[in-house]
């Protein structure tokens, strides 16, 4: 699939319309497969050879080498401070949408309350989970962290992780009744972790949104124009699945 990606873009043949194009941009990305993730010691995922894809279509002489990983907290308050720096994959929500220029969309994503499937925890709404007093896992600055606020879910009942790794053992562990992620995501992580299929159950639905790159609002407009014109032209020519 990535060669085939690459065949492409190098056929459509996108130009840069800058003396550096996109090989003056910084790429940050995290651990969230299967859209972007360390296999063999090698960043890969969709949104992974996507971004290959456009950097041959740009002309831009840089590869899946140069992007850089690192938790999702220091990675989005590097793209929020740092002009020319460009962070995926991300949730678009109303929350960020000043916060950032977005080329996308890239895949879609939906963020729930997950429970460990061995836990008796039945909720038909947040105002339930606060009246019950459940202890959610949620990682700094990430998409279930800033739904659940913005919902006014209690903070002292937010429990932080480090990492989605973490706050899956946190569940896993009882120490938290709930982890507030993206539900593939989470399953992709358990079952790589070594946990049974199922064992992790969505309860309910934070939210539902698509998946872009997020750039940095200092950003020169131009590339931000010459990365979304590259990802379209890729994006129309995919074979259909």
């Amino acid at each position: 699939m990535a060669v085939l990606w690459l065949w492409l873009a190098v056929v459509l043949g996108v130009h840069a319309e800058t003396s550096e194009g996109l090989a003056s941009l910084t790429f940050i990305t995290e651990e969230y497969p299967p859209y972007n993730y360390v296999n063999n010691q090698q960043l890969t995922g969709r949104s992974i050879e996507l971004l290959e894809a456009i950097f041959v279509a740009t002309n831009t002489p840089l590869s899946r080498q140069d992007v850089r990983l690192y938790p999702w907290v220091r990675g989005y308050e590097l793209a929020l401070s740092q002009p020319n720096t460009v962070l995926f994959s991300t949730n678009r929500t109303a929350g960020r949408e000043t916060s950032f220029h977005w080329v996308g969309p890239i895949g879609q994503d939906r963020i729930a309350l997950l429970a460990h499937r061995n836990a008796p925890i039945t909720i038909d709404s947040l105002a339930q989970a606060i009246n019950q007093g459940l202890k959610v896992a949620v990682i700094r600055e990430d998409i279930g962290a800033q739904a659940l606020l913005e919902a006014g879910y209690p903070e002292h009942l937010m429990l932080p992780a480090i990492d989605n790794r973490s706050a899956l053992h946190m569940l896993a562990r009882g120490r938290v009744d709930l982890w507030a992620y993206s539900a593939d995501v989470a399953t992709w992580i358990a079952e790589s972790e070594g946990f049974p299929k199922n064992s992790l159950t969505p309860i309910h639905t934070l939210s539902e949104s698509s998946l872009y790159f997020a750039v940095n609002q200092a950003t020169d407009q131009r590339l931000v124009s010459l990365m979304q014109q590259a990802l379209e032209k890729v994006q129309a020519s995919r074979p259909e699945r």
